[in-house]
């Protein structure tokens, strides 16, 4: 028998980079909103058939070996499974399978989703000593010890609760407003298209966060006006107005070109060219931005001109809906 948990990635439609420490205590709207999407992660969790801790990647094949969870943590591959290995203290050596359905590098927080996803299964089975919240502080500290580098929370909500959220940023706690939205009409709307090329997080994030701290009035303009776009979205969606949205997250892409030239790529700027020229009316690259998927919002009956568009210029369409369930644990055997 093992356990099975799985967690949803999500797309970020406004005020992306403002979840990060010390940005939201400095501007006027301290607000992200993003919306979980069914491109799951998974990992099985099993008692280990040896000795030794395991952790293998389910499609590649690739397997991770070590004789300590700390030992594991040092090895490309078993990064962050052994940091909360570490962390959680099983009592016996474990096997973990992971698996993300999200194209690799996407922007779509797929590996802060695979980090909830382990994190939960291992509080599954030593107890569940963590709180919701609390899982969503460990495995963001947890990233920051592997990166390097500093990290916002704004990923790792969407695959702990699920379905749209605007998360506000303030002074010793933050706070989830849960948005109902049209899903149906949501994802028959926009179109999440991938580029193929692999988005750079924490270059861009520091980059935008440098800018910002030394007083670049461009990247502040561009920041403040993100938080913005992030609070007029909220409203759009409570509204119902898919057509606000879709004029806002356009406007907000351009917010994101602003703080930083290493937001948007050559390719990026094609792919979205392309997508125009095929009816798409607005156009916003998820999450830090240098690649990965982009959401683009198509007109009425517009949708297989616009998709036939993004796969001449090279990208693809990939399927999704939205994962109203954050993480779930299942038993499997």
């Amino acid at each position: 028998m093992s356990l099975v948990a799985r967690a949803p990635t999500r797309i970020d439609l406004a005020g992306g980079t403002i979840d990060l420490w010390p940005i939201y205590l400095l501007v006027e709207h301290g607000a992200t909103v993003n919306i979980a999407i069914d491109l799951v992660s998974e990992v099985a969790v099993a008692d280990s058939p040896d000795e030794l801790w395991h952790v293998r990647e389910r499609d590649s094949g690739r397997c991770v070996s070590a004789a300590s969870a700390e030992a594991l943590s040092t090895m490309p591959g078993g990064e962050i499974a052994g940091h909360l290995l570490s962390y959680f203290a099983p009592p016996r050596p474990l096997r973990l399978t992971t698996h993300t359905q999200a194209p690799p590098q996407a922007g779509l927080g797929g590996s802060s989703s695979l980090g909830i996803s382990i994190a939960g299964a291992l509080n599954g089975l030593t107890g569940f000593r963590l709180d919701a919240l609390a899982l969503v502080s460990l495995v963001k500290d947890v990233e920051v010890e592997l990166l390097r580098a500093m990290t916002g929370a704004q990923d790792h909500y969407p695959p702990v609760f699920g379905g749209a959220c605007c998360l506000w940023w303030g002074k010793l706690a933050h706070r989830r407003e849960p948005l109902t939205i049209d899903t149906e009409a949501f994802c028959e709307r926009f179109v999440l298209a991938y580029s193929h090329q692999p988005h750079r997080s924490g270059a861009t994030n520091w980059e935008v966060v440098k800018r910002f701290l030394e007083g670049d009035p461009d990247t502040v303009d561009a920041v403040e006006r993100s938080g913005h776009n992030a609070v007029r979205i909220r409203d759009a969606i409570v509204d119902g107005d898919l057509n606000r949205v879709a004029t806002l997250i356009d406007e907000d892409w351009q917010a994101r070109k602003d703080m930083a030239p290493a937001v948007t790529s050559p390719e990026l700027d094609e792919l979205i060219a392309a997508a125009r020229e095929g009816g798409a009316t607005a156009a916003r690259v998820c999450g830090a931005g240098g690649g990965g998927c982009i959401l683009i919002a198509t007109p009425d009956d517009g949708r297989p001109a616009v998709e036939s568009a993004i796969r001449e210029a090279g990208g693809s369409v990939l399927d999704y809906g939205i994962a109203s369930n954050g993480l779930e644990l299942v038993t499997d055997g």
